[in-house]
């Protein structure tokens, strides 16, 4: 296992002692190969010290949510009681919003519990507080251990196991190497006497008797959905399954891979020296690092403009109700189909051809005909700006990059995800692109205000976090997009007083942000347009109509603006919470 995988120059400790959580194993695309296999190595660690400086609230809401029903379960206590005690316990503090969450979560796991007991029948299941653990130990440097989380169950025999799996709202398949893993632990694991998070090798006790049936159940404690059986089967086909679809994911993840910067960097043990991430001490032009390190992006910013706690209830990420209004779906497909239009290979313009009238090519494999008829125009009108039209010099591009820089300066991780980065002629493109199906003019003087990713652009390119030495002269566009024809906006960042007035912009953005540690709600007629609005004490009474925001109307069901109106950061800000959902909202549970 050393020989396959080896550590780098940076780093200390025994690369044998790998310790794999089943959850690693969903870790998806575009996620970074070598931090997974890091996070799988407890005991590799950097060489340089560096103090922790952890977040002052708590950060892992589902932990509480275990903790309250272990009060229920093994303590004997009253749900509510039991809640309220974990909340009173808890050495950090919880945000009101959080804290509305975990009892509906609770209370929703209970209810489907006993859902779960009247469909099993006279099949009668304990829990049981140790977790499951599978484990080879070759020697005090190697071993390999396999671990699960979830609330684990079985029959006093032990020939019926059960391991459940709180999802804040996604759900997964029986076929997810996850899903395969938490049934091979419940399957043939042993039960953890000692630590799975300390211990290697997890001293571990014996069950009653071998599992004859294992089931693997998706619980889902934000809403009413059923709970979901994925996995329902015998210990010789759990074996097979895992062997043939989980394992070799188990092996890909623990001999690590690409490095791709992401949001994971910010806990990452070679982030300081790892040279896919771009250093930028000063980037976001704060004074001192604040409490700890924190994530921003563009997104954050906006939410945090409209209202500090739905910033952090997103950043906690909390589920979100989320519209789904044709409109939104129009911005949504029109970016899908520009992704795989300037992913094509040999780069190629987009053409007249391939826009036809009807459905056809790889549209078809996108949206439905009435979709295609709606967005259309749209796309029709981006032809005149394409930059693979407009510009023969183009050496590469690539649609949706996962973009991340790190400001030691701040302590902040940030993150961007630009709809494209192209290279023409030596020089650096950062374009954003937008749709809007209204009149309202776009103000070149107020860009930076009304769509701060221009402004976090700017800084990024001129710092060097696309290469070259600073300050670098690249071009922030972005293209706005209607039926009528599009609109094309750029920015020079070897210009010094654009440089300026984009770092002002993101001191202004971020400033408050970095050392809040309260995130109050600002209630209003906007809280129509939040998301997590639900888990929030303090929202606004639902209101019908349009929202008003610094004279501009928005719907609140699509984000359009509905009248012509200056256009203010603000308001931008609202517009954008229901019209371009952030790409890091999904819960990864």
């Amino acid at each position: 296992m050393t020989m396959s995988w080896v550590p780098h120059a940076s780093l200390k400790g025994p690369a044998g002692l790998v310790r794999l959580s089943a959850g690693q194993l969903d870790a998806g695309e575009g996620k970074c190969a070598e931090f997974a296999a890091l996070k799988a190595r407890p005991r590799v660690w950097p060489k340089q010290f560096e103090e922790r400086r952890d977040a002052p609230w708590e950060g892992f809401p589902l932990g509480l949510v275990m903790a309250a029903l272990d009060g229920v379960e093994f303590g004997g206590l009253d749900a509510e009681v039991s809640v309220q005690k974990v909340l009173e316990e808890t050495p950090k503090s919880v945000h009101p919003g959080v804290e509305g969450w975990v009892r509906q979560a609770v209370g929703t796991y209970l209810e489907d519990a006993r859902w779960l007991a009247d469909e099993l029948g006279d099949v009668v299941l304990l829990p049981h507080r140790e977790s499951r653990v599978l484990q080879h130990v070759a020697s005090p440097l190697e071993a390999r251990v396999l671990t699960g989380w979830g609330r684990w169950y079985a029959s006093a025999d032990g020939a019926v196991r059960e391991v459940r799996r709180l999802r804040v709202s996604r759900v997964g398949a029986g076929d997810d190497p996850s899903n395969l893993a938490l049934a091979q632990l419940a399957a043939f694991g042993a039960k953890a006497a000692g630590s799975v998070y300390r211990d290697m090798p997890v001293e571990v006790r014996a069950d009653a008797g071998p599992a004859k049936r294992v089931r693997v159940v998706e619980v889902v404690v934000s809403d009413e959905r059923v709970p979901k059986v994925v996995v329902d089967a015998g210990p010789e086909e759990i074996a097979r399954r895992y062997r043939e679809r989980a394992q070799p994911v188990a092996s890909d993840v623990v001999f690590g891979g690409r490095r791709q910067p992401g949001s994971d960097c910010a806990q990452c043990k070679l982030r300081a020296e790892c040279d896919a991430l771009p250093h930028v001490p000063g980037l976001l032009g704060l004074d001192g690092s604040g409490t700890h390190r924190r994530v921003w992006s563009a997104a954050t910013a906006g939410q945090y403009r409209i209202c500090p706690a739905q910033a952090h209830l997103r950043d906690q990420r909390l589920p979100g109700d989320w519209s789904d209004h044709p409109a939104i779906r129009r911005g949504t497909l029109v970016h899908t189909w520009l992704e795989v239009a300037h992913s094509r290979l040999p780069y190629r313009a987009c053409a007249e051809e391939d826009l036809p009238e009807a459905l056809a090519g790889f549209a078809a494999e996108l949206m439905t005909p009435d979709e295609y008829r709606q967005i259309r125009p749209f796309l029709l009108s981006h032809l005149e700006v394409c930059p693979l039209r407009t510009d023969a010099n183009v050496t590469s591009l690539t649609a949706e990059p996962a973009t991340a820089a790190y400001d030691a300066q701040a302590d902040v991780l940030v993150v961007a995800h630009p709809d494209l980065v192209y290279v023409a002629g030596g020089r650096t493109f950062y374009r954003e692109q937008k749709t809007t199906g209204g009149s309202a003019a776009w103000d070149a003087d107020t860009l930076f205000e009304r769509v701060p990713q221009l402004a976090l652009a700017v800084c990024l390119i001129a710092d060097g976090a696309f290469g070259g030495e600073a300050p670098v002269s690249g071009t922030v566009e972005l293209e706005v997009m209607s039926p009528a024809g599009a609109s094309l906006f750029s920015f020079d960042t070897g210009d010094a007083g654009v440089v300026a007035r984009a770092r002002a912009e993101l001191v202004r953005l971020a400033g408050g942000w970095h050392t809040d540690v309260e995130f109050r709600p600002r209630p209003g007629r906007h809280c129509a347009t939040c998301p997590v609005a639900r888990w929030c004490p303090d929202r606004h009474a639902p209101d019908t109509g349009p929202i008003e925001v610094d004279g501009v109307l928005i719907d609140p069901r699509t984000g359009e603006i509905l009248n012509e109106a200056p256009v203010t950061g603000l308001a931008q800000a609202v517009a954008s919470t229901v019209a371009e959902p952030d790409p890091d909202d999904e819960p990864p549970f």
